[in-house]
């Protein structure tokens, strides 16, 4: 049977842009896959949770499995 996590990410403002006027990014998403994937996690995927009024991607759950 496989264990199941999820860890939320939110975007934070990054910067502006002349398209939309604000730039957001995912900080960190690297660092906490690569930390699971050290302890034998496997990264199956993300999912969208919120979004902005523009359409942009807000928040972010990131999908881990491991076998129990």
């Amino acid at each position: 049977m496989k264990k199941v996590e999820f860890v939320r990410v939110k975007s934070e403002l990054c910067g502006y842009s002349f398209g939309k006027g604000t730039k957001y990014s995912f900080t960190g998403i690297e660092e906490i896959i690569e930390e699971r994937l050290k302890n034998d996690w496997s990264f199956a995927g993300y999912i969208p949770i919120e979004t902005r009024g523009t359409g942009d991607i807000e928040t972010i759950s990131l999908i881990f499995q491991k076998d129990e």
